[in-house]
């Protein structure tokens, strides 16, 4: 009975003992962040040196027979004091966001594996799981999941980071998953991560919606995080992905830089010829923003994809006699197959709306104080000029649609404001045929708009967002104008 007592007293001090590791490792993170990030110390105060004592002191005792009891309170008070300390780190870690996380690690490369492992052990020791603990543990996992000597470009073997998170999670409290459910989650994740690693290009990675379709999966893992064999896949995935973005993010990196040096010598010629125009002084605050994700390890595929957007518009709109679009296109090594496959050929009635649209900012020369009873958004009117110089074609889906939608907008418009004269001269059953037609196209138009949106998702800059969201309701509102006249004639 004593050397049961004695084996349940040594393994309850060695389970003290790791979590004085990684509550001590935490800290230690934490103080790092503050001091490399937030220009401080954390506000809280624990007294580690003091629990530290204590459990050396504690250590002695459980290896003395006669002093069991003793032991025991000690213990007891010892997991009092850890308890009381993790609920303060954890609360401080709070305030951390995610980002922080993976700057920390980017600036100060620490080369001790057991880091990474043992915060893992404090955030699987908690209770609760939210989103900012899920990124947390989503980047962590990656560094543990990665070969030491080989810089994290390479994942461990599979059955070696299993043993791995097996350890890291074995005192964790939350819901098990099904074997079951593990196994086909495994199976989605690997699959995913082959997909990503197939792609040709960084278009291919976002066109393909590669590494959107792994995050998403993540985001739906839940408490399955912490099953070894998941985890071990997500960390395979994630060192893959990582070496696959990285590889394409430097490629692309060096072309926008050239890029850019081509803006800026642009920007001195136009400065030549008079005020410069405000684009320039945009690009640059969108450039600045750029680097300061860069900076802090946060680039995403949407960023890096607006960003050659801009570039593109850019030089689309200030240097068009000089460079074609094709040129454009080489310049930044555009792949041929991300390049938009030709839309159907639209109605007579749509081609009509939209040839109006292209004529008028044609004959404006561009100058929106020229167009302005068509009152286009500033993006409708670019991508109107864009059309115009590939001879009328709109240079994407994404384009077509702006044009198709303002086009349809204003022939709504017209259609309503015809509809009071026409009533009283007799020439209500022409235009309501025209009403209909136009309601038609517009439905369609507004499910083409839904789509995108629904597509764009996170991989779209808010402002982005914001333009197809803020036309598709324009082209709503006189959709629902003409509708209700229609309808109120035909009751």
């Amino acid at each position: 009975m004593l050397v049961a007592e004695l084996e349940d007293l040594h393994a309850a001090y060695i389970r003290l003992t790791e979590k004085f590791k990684a509550l001590w490792t935490f800290h230690q993170f934490v103080k790092g962040v503050h001091q490399t990030f937030l220009g401080g110390a954390p506000a809280y105060d624990v007294d580690f040196n003091a629990i530290y004592e204590r459990l050396r002191e504690a250590g002695s005792s459980v290896t003395s027979a006669g002093m069991t009891e003793d032991a025991r309170d000690r213990l007891d008070r010892i997991e009092t004091e850890l308890s009381l300390a993790t609920r303060t780190l954890r609360l401080s870690d709070r305030t951390l966001a995610p980002s922080l996380v993976r700057r920390f690690f980017d600036k100060v490369n620490p080369q001790d594996p057991k880091i990474a492992y043992h915060l893992l052990r404090f955030y699987f020791s908690q209770p609760e799981l939210d989103d900012d603990t899920a990124d947390k543990l989503d980047f962590l996992v990656t560094v543990a999941a990665a070969r030491p000597e080989s810089g994290g470009v390479l994942p461990r073997d599979r059955d070696d980071a299993e043993r791995l998170f097996e350890a890291i999670v074995a005192g964790c409290s939350w819901p098990a998953v099904e074997a079951e459910e593990a196994g086909g989650l495994v199976s989605a994740m690997d699959e995913l991560a082959d997909d990503v690693a197939r792609a040709r290009s960084f278009e291919d990675l976002v066109r393909e919606r590669r590494i959107e379709n792994l995050r998403t999966i993540k985001r739906r893992l839940g408490f399955a995080l912490a099953n070894p064999r998941v985890l071990a896949s997500i960390g395979i995935a994630n060192v893959r992905t990582r070496s696959v973005f990285r590889r394409f993010f430097e490629e692309e990196k060096r072309r926008i830089q050239e890029a850019t040096d081509r803006i800026a010598n642009l920007e001195r010629e136009v400065s030549h010829a008079g005020p410069v125009p405000p684009d320039f002084g945009r690009f640059r605050d969108h450039r600045r923003e750029f680097e300061r994700l860069e900076e802090e390890a946060n680039v995403r595929a949407g960023d890096l994809l607006a960003m050659k957007r801009r570039v593109v518009e850019l030089l689309e709109k200030f240097d068009l006699r000089q460079i074609d679009t094709d040129e454009i296109d080489d310049a930044l090594e555009f792949d041929d197959d991300a390049a938009p496959s030709a839309p159907a050929e639209p109605s007579n009635a749509l081609r009509q709306a939209v040839d109006k649209v292209l004529a008028a900012v044609e004959m404006g020369d561009g100058s929106f104080k020229e167009i302005a009873h068509l009152e286009l958004e500033s993006w409708e009117g670019r991508a109107a000029k864009r059309a115009i110089a590939a001879g009328g074609r709109p240079v994407s889906d994404r384009d077509a649609l702006l044009i198709e939608g303002a086009a349809l907008r204003v022939r709504a418009e017209e259609v309503t404001a015809q509809w009071g004269r026409a009533k009283k001269m007799g020439g209500l059953p022409a235009l309501r045929a025209q009403a209909s037609e136009t309601l038609v196209l517009a439905a369609e138009t507004d499910r083409r708009f839904a789509g995108l949106i629904d597509e764009a998702g996170e991989e779209s800059l808010p402002e982005e967002m914001k333009a197809l969201v803020r036309s598709r309701f324009r082209l709503l509102h006189a959709y629902s104008g003409l509708w209700l006249l229609r309808d109120a004639e035909e009751g």
